[in-house]
């Protein structure tokens, strides 16, 4: 995963602070989007190492 932006820490205690959503849906989504962001990156890189 990449590690927390400071954006993504505002995001997070933002919607903690609203209480609309459930804690563990925003933390599990949090969590998927870093980790699909590791992984477009790990592609790009790999895809730029071969040109």
């Amino acid at each position: 995963m990449i590690r927390w932006s400071i954006q993504e820490i505002r995001r997070i205690a933002m919607k903690l602070a609203q209480r609309r959503i459930p804690h563990a849906n925003i933390l599990a989504w949090s969590s998927w989007r870093r980790a699909h962001q590791a992984n477009a990156r790990k592609a790009h890189l790999k895809n730029k190492m071969q040109l």
